[in-house]
């Protein structure tokens, strides 16, 4: 059995060539060296590719995926999707942390949050959930700053959904939460006309809400 021989050239600069007659010297045969390029893993041609647009703000940042033509940038659809979602995300993340801070109430997120996620924060804002826990030593001389929104993260997932991700703090620590918002039909609010004989029910628009979340 020929002994395990491990070969370190002294310089970084050694050739293949002279590895290849250290290995001889030991005693073993080589008879043929081969060098091939490493197989290729992306598929060729001009397929479907994934253009990424990221905007960067002092708030968080804004990512944009679209499945496009190689060489073609995002739509301006596209854009104008994503840039309306961050205005609602950002928008609405301020005020769903004033609610769960106690500074509004949960009736200010009837126009932009899900029927069912309102229930669950004022459920979680009922039962103190987010109050930090008080400390065991003396009292601190200042009280410790309430919950308050940090950073905004928005990734588009289509001109329709965003995915939502973020900071805020809590009793001096940082925490984290993610959602999703989605721009579905909605009617708008009943317009009473002077002298009409019944209400006239609003048009229906396309509206961003709030359709899921979780908090750290």
């Amino acid at each position: 059995m020929q002994p395990l021989i491990t070969a370190r050239p002294e310089s970084d600069s050694a050739s293949a060539s002279d590895l290849v007659a250290a290995v001889a010297e030991a005693g073993v045969r080589t008879p043929r060296v081969r060098v091939r390029p490493a197989p290729p893993y992306e598929p060729a041609g001009l397929g479907p590719v994934t253009h990424t647009a990221r905007r960067t703000t002092g708030t968080g940042t804004l990512v944009v995926r679209e499945l496009a033509d190689a060489g073609s940038p995002p739509s301006r659809k596209t854009l104008a999707a994503a840039v309306e979602a961050r205005r609602f995300a950002i928008a609405t993340s301020r005020l769903l942390f004033e609610v769960i801070d106690r500074r509004r109430g949960t009736a200010h997120l009837a126009d932009s949050v899900a029927p069912a996620l309102i229930d669950q924060v004022a459920a979680l804002v009922r039962h103190d959930a987010f109050r930090p826990a008080e400390p065991a030593g003396p009292s601190p001389s200042t009280a410790a700053p309430g919950t308050v929104l940090q950073r905004v993260h928005v990734q588009l997932c289509d001109t329709s959904a965003a995915e939502v991700f973020g900071s805020y703090s809590c009793g001096g620590r940082i925490r984290a939460f993610a959602g999703r918002i989605e721009r579905a039909p909605r009617r708008a609010r009943t317009v009473v006309e002077p002298g009409a004989a019944r209400p006239v029910l609003g048009r229906v628009e396309y509206r961003w809400q709030l359709v899921a979340l979780e908090f750290s």
